[in-house]
């Protein structure tokens, strides 16, 4: 692999919800501290590097939130219940593995729901709603997942390990926006071999998925003359999906 893919598998295997964007604001601070001048974090959690110059002020955001889950509740046989934390599509999350980020460490899950085999015909129809899941951590009952660390109000992210596919192309949980952070240090990194008057602010942003409220903090406390978005879209190459519908392509 090249530089650009071992930082992409490096972002995409580290787990990090809206909120909890900590495990990659210490990646990303510490691939990015070579190429700017000076680093701090806001009191949103938004990482911003800046590279000094004379000339105007550039923004480049990526953010570095994934969709994920959230404990809201811990039934009588230790099965926990949860909250889609951004944008989920609920019927791919069915079956997925998960890791429940407890206090006491990390701990492997399963989503599940009611078996197809007793269900009604009308529900087997149906999509499972998020709502109607699970998480099976292999508790024997609630005292005995409490005891594991798990507690209402504890984040889950999908247990998924980035992979390359033919043609290098990969697949990994996240790239939405680990792909974006990748970029952002890259281009940092590009940048500091030119000669450059612009002030640039590299901004790793916290909570885009529930609101896009680190963009807007940073854009705010910054107030550059120019904003620039790193982040993902749909591709127009795959079944279902017309080009004109996309802006870009994986080829």
């Amino acid at each position: 692999m090249n530089q650009i893919e071992t930082l992409l598998e490096k972002l995409s295997n580290a787990h990090g919800i809206s909120g909890h964007e900590n495990n990659i604001r210490e990646i990303m601070e510490e691939e990015i501290r070579p190429y700017v001048d000076e680093i701090r974090t806001d009191r949103m959690g938004n990482l911003i590097g800046t590279k000094k110059g004379t000339g105007p002020s550039i923004m480049l955001a990526a953010h570095m939130d994934e969709i994920g889950l959230m404990v809201k509740y811990i039934d009588d046989k230790g099965f926990l219940r949860f909250v889609t934390i951004g944008g989920w599509f609920d019927q791919t999350l069915h079956s997925q593995r998960v890791v429940v980020h407890t206090t006491k460490g990390p701990v492997t899950g399963v989503i599940g729901s009611k078996p197809p085999h007793v269900m009604k015909d009308e529900d087997r129809k149906k999509p499972v709603k998020a709502e109607d899941m699970f998480i099976d951590i292999g508790a024997k009952d609630k005292d005995d997942a409490e005891a594991l660390g798990i507690e209402v109000g504890t984040p889950v992210s999908m247990d998924r390990q980035f992979a390359p596919l033919a043609n290098r192309l990969c697949t990994c949980k996240a790239f939405d926006n680990r792909a974006g952070v990748a970029m952002l240090i890259d281009a940092m990194r590009q940048i500091s071999e030119m000669d450059i008057d612009a002030t640039i602010y590299a901004v790793g942003t916290v909570q885009e998925e529930v609101g896009l409220k680190g963009a807007r903090t940073s854009a705010f406390g910054l107030m550059p003359d120019v904003a620039i978005a790193v982040d993902t879209t749909i591709p127009g190459d795959h079944p279902g999906i017309d080009k004109k519908d996309s802006a870009l392509g994986s080829q």
